[in-house]
C-alpha cells in the first residue's frame, strides 16, 4: 500500500481561475466531453444527497463513452487527515482524475483528495454558496469541524462545470450565502487598501478591487429578485447573473489577489466561530457566517444605517445576521475571546491599536 502523504508548503503561484468553465442547463447529461479532456479514470466525490442529484446524469454521459467512474461518498468536513485516511485506504488508487458535485465541503475535500493523488480536478457544483469551485483553496477542519488552516493547492481547478438546472432549484439561503460571501470581498479590500504598504501588488489589488466593486452593486441590485426566481424553478437571466458573480466573480477576485488581502474581518467572523463555537457553527455554510462578519466589517466602517439595513435583509432572507441569531449568548467572556481572536490576525496587526476600539464599537451590531 502506498503511504500518501499530503504536499507540504503552498504553491505561491498566481492562479486566476479555473482552467475551463461552462454553464449551461443539463449539463451534467452531456459532461463527458469536458471530463474526458483531462482523464478516463475519474473518481466522483459526492454526499448522499448529491449523489442523488448529480451521480446518473454523470455516469450515464460517462458510460457512453466506454467510462465507468468509481465512487466516493463522503458527508464529513473537509479534513486533510481523514482524506489521507482515503487515499491510504485505496480511494485514489488508479485514478487520473477526481470529479467534486456537491456543496463547498464536498468540493473542498475533492480538492484534497486531488492534490494527494496529483490529479486534475473538475467541479460540478450543486449549489452557489461559495465561490470554491472555481478557486484552488480551501478551507480545512478537524474530523468535528473545527477550523484549522486554509490549504493553497498547486494545482488550479481543471473545469468548473455549473449545471443550471441543478442550480436553479437549490435553497435560497444558499444562494444568498454565496452572494454574500462575494459581496463581503469587496469590504474587506477596502480594509487593506486603506492601509498604507499592505498591499505589495497594487495593479493586482486595483484590478480586483474593480471586479469586487462591480460584483456588489450587482448582487445588491440583483439578490432579492433571484430569491423570487427560485421559486419558478427555471434558470432566469437574473438568476445566472447572481450564480455566476458569487461563484466565478468571486473566484476571479480571489485569483488575482493570489488569495490574500481579499478578505478580512468578516472572514475571521468564520474562522472564530468555527474554532470557538464548532458545534453550534457547523450548522451554517461558510457564506452565512461570513454574512454575519460583513455586517460587523460595516459597522467597522462606521456604516452604521448600512449595517442595520444589510441584517434586515439578511433576516427577511431567512438568515442569521448576529450571534443573538445563532443562539450564542455574547457574554463579556465571549466579547474578550472575541477580541483577543482578531487583534491576533494580520489584518488588525496591520490596523494597529487605534483600530481596537473601532473594532470593539462595531462588534456590538453583531452581539444580539
Amino acid at each position: 500500500m502506498k503511504d500518501y502523504s499530503f504536499p507540504i508548503g503552498q504553491d505561491i503561484a498566481f492562479k486566476f481561475g479555473c482552467g475551463r468553465f461552462r454553464m449551461e442547463e443539463h449539463l451534467l447529461e452531456r459532461c463527458a466531453e469536458e471530463v474526458l479532456r483531462f482523464g478516463r479514470k475519474p473518481l466522483f466525490v459526492c454526499n448522499d444527497t448529491t449523489y442523488e442529484i448529480g451521480y446518473e446524469k454523470v455516469a450515464g454521459s460517462l458510460r457512453a463513452e466506454g467510462v465507468e467512474p468509481k465512487v466516493l461518498k463522503y458527508n464529513g468536513f473537509c479534513c486533510r487527515e481523514v482524506a489521507l485516511g482515503h487515499a491510504r485506504a485505496g480511494a485514489i488508487d488508479g485514478i487520473d482524475l477526481v470529479i467534486g458535485c456537491g456543496g463547498g465541503v464536498v468540493i473542498d475535500f475533492s480538492k484534497c483528495l486531488a492534490d494527494i493523488a496529483g490529479v486534475p480536478l473538475v467541479t460540478m457544483p450543486t449549489s452557489s454558496a461559495t465561490c470554491c469551485a472555481f478557486t484552488p483553496i480551501a478551507p480545512c477542519y478537524t474530523p468535528e469541524g473545527r477550523y484549522i488552516s486554509t490549504s493553497f493547492f498547486r494545482r488550479e481547478v481543471a473545469a468548473a462545470l455549473l449545471d443550471l438546472t441543478i442550480l436553479a432549484k437549490q435553497p435560497a439561503r444558499l444562494l444568498v450565502a454565496g452572494a454574500c460571501d462575494a459581496m463581503a470581498k469587496k469590504v474587506e479590500m477596502e480594509f487593506w487598501n486603506t492601509l498604507p504598504g499592505a498591499v505589495d501588488n497594487p495593479v493586482a489589488a486595483g484590478i480586483a478591487s474593480l471586479v469586487a466593486d462591480y460584483i456588489y452593486a450587482d448582487l445588491d441590485q440583483k439578490l432579492d429578485a433571484a430569491v423570487e426566481d427560485l421559486r419558478t424553478g427555471e434558470p432566469t437571466q437574473t438568476l445566472r447573473d447572481v450564480v455566476f458573480s458569487s461563484i466565478v466573480g468571486a473566484g476571479v477576485v480571489s485569483g488575482i489577489s493570489g488569495g490574500a488581502r481579499q478578505t478580512a474581518l468578516a472572514h475571521w467572523v468564520y474562522f472564530f466561530l468555527r474554532e470557538r463555537y464548532t458545534a453550534k457553527a457547523v450548522k451554517y455554510t461558510h457564506g452565512e457566517l461570513v454574512a454575519i462578519g460583513l455586517v460587523l466589517q460595516l459597522a467597522y466602517y462606521g456604516r452604521i444605517d448600512d449595517a442595520r439595513a444589510f441584517a434586515a435583509r439578511l433576516r427577511g432572507w431567512g438568515l442569521a445576521a448576529s450571534m443573538g441569531d445563532l443562539g450564542i449568548p455574547f457574554g463579556d467572556g465571549d466579547v474578550a475571546a472575541f477580541m483577543e481572536y482578531m487583534c491576533r490576525t494580520d489584518e488588525m496587526k496591520a490596523a494597529g491599536e487605534s483600530a481596537v476600539p473601532r473594532l470593539r464599537e462595531a462588534l456590538k451590531a453583531i452581539e444580539q
